[in-house]
């Protein structure tokens, strides 16, 4: 083979590996269906950002408007509570289902109790809910919210309703709620939402951290000035 051959053959080469690393890159890049400020929101599985570390939650076996679950095992740390403005809640031991006593859960807010977290996964089943009038707000560390209402338009539907709630940044969120009304209470709802999964935890600063943060800042500050001066 002649060296002008080589040097075509090896050219195609190169050129072939690059086309096939520009389309595994372009067919991998995640799709949110809603970006927001502080959080984004996935819908479906195979859609979901590699990478992610989540930890099962297990529930405590429990009729009441607040449930509580635990971190990786049925008695890890930290809680997970799941509590409900309108609802009495029915739940099983372990990596399980939340459901209404009444057969419709029309609000769930979830959170950690002394952390924030980095995401939250969790599957909703839609029946008896025809409307599908689901809405999922995030709430970032500092009070900042981001809502999504539209989601039979990103294509929810049963066995496609698995959803990612991932903060952006250093925004990491203090609780995640679901609401499902459509006019009235009774005419809305979830049948149920299961197999919740959360992931990066991290404790709240207390109180004094802060007070620390600033005396801290403030030194460095007066530092700057002395040495201005």
């Amino acid at each position: 083979m002649s060296f002008y051959m080589k040097l075509c053959k090896s050219k195609l080469a190169v050129s072939t590996v690059i086309m096939l690393c520009a389309g595994t890159a372009s067919a991998a890049v995640p799709a949110p269906v809603y970006t927001g400020t502080y959080a984004d929101m996935y819908l479906k599985q195979n859609t979901f950002p590699g990478g992610l570390s989540e930890q099962q939650v297990f529930l405590d076996m429990a009729t009441s408007s607040t449930i509580t679950g635990h971190v990786n095992s049925q008695t890890g740390t930290p809680l997970v509570m799941f509590s409900s403005t309108t609802d009495m809640l029915v739940a099983a031991n372990g990596y399980s289902q939340i459901s209404a006593q009444d057969g419709l859960i029309n609000n769930l807010t979830i959170t950690a109790p002394g952390y924030w977290f980095d995401d939250l996964i969790f599957s909703v089943s839609l029946s008896p809910n025809n409307a599908m009038d689901l809405s999922v707000m995030a709430t970032e560390k500092l009070g900042g919210t981001d809502t999504f209402t539209n989601w039979v338009a990103a294509g929810l539907g049963n066995g496609e309703n698995r959803i990612l709630v991932l903060s952006k940044g250093a925004n990491l969120m203090q609780s995640v709620t679901i609401n499902s009304y459509s006019g009235m209470q009774s005419f809305g709802g979830l049948d149920s939402i299961k197999q919740t999964e959360i992931s990066g935890l991290t404790p709240v600063p207390e109180p004094e951290t802060y007070v620390m943060l600033l005396a801290g800042l403030g030194l460095v500050g007066f530092a700057a000035r002395r040495k201005l001066s």
